[in-house]
């Protein structure tokens, strides 16, 4: 793994409420890096996210809003957010109760520097 990949996932996995960071291909939808809690498949979750993220980029441009910069969704346990890098996208799973700005920003910081 590269240092800059590295970089990011331990950038995002310090920040309070995040119980993982991934980093995955888009294209193949597999995790390039993952850092996790036991019991979460990256393999799942890097294809899972991969669809959302692209799919919702393509409906954003569709719907005139322009490019993605980020995507969130909210579950009942938690949260995802998601940036884009390039061909990649950082992935960060997040606890119900963290500072979902921080989060957020730190996302796109860690996001930027894979590009």
């Amino acid at each position: 793994m590269s240092d800059v990949y590295r970089d990011a996932i331990e950038r995002l996995s310090h920040v309070p409420g995040v119980r993982g960071a991934l980093i995955v291909d888009m294209g193949a939808g597999v995790p390039v890096t993952a850092e996790v809690e036991t019991g979460i498949s990256p393999d799942a979750l890097a294809a899972l996210a991969a669809a959302l993220y692209e799919r919702t980029a393509r409906a954003s441009d569709a719907a005139g809003f322009g490019a993605l910069s980020t995507f969130h969704l909210e579950a009942e346990g938690g949260h995802v957010v998601m940036a884009g890098a390039g061909d990649l996208v950082l992935i960060a799973l997040v606890d119900d109760d963290a500072q979902l700005g921080r989060v957020r920003l730190e996302t796109q910081r860690a996001a930027e520097t894979l590009q």
